[in-house]
């Protein structure tokens, strides 16, 4: 899989979720572990560039931090 597929696939997991709580609950980053299948710090360094990228958001939850989709979307 490559990258564009790979950010395609996280993009539809996070999009699936934001629809079902209305933007009130994000992805765990553990949750596209199944998707990229790479080491932790190369994970979280990608789910952070495509934060940066603005096609996700990361935001610190109670217990962890979180991915959901920017609320400009």
């Amino acid at each position: 899989m490559n990258t564009e597929e790979q950010e395609k696939a996280i993009l539809e997991i996070v999009r699936a979720k934001f629809e079902k709580t209305g933007g009130n609950n994000g992805n765990a980053f553990g949750d596209f572990d199944h998707i990229l299948n790479i080491a932790i710090p190369d994970r979280n360094a990608f789910l952070e560039r495509m934060a940066a990228e603005k096609k996700i958001r990361i935001m610190n939850g109670p217990n962890f931090r979180m991915v959901t989709l920017p609320k400009n979307l």
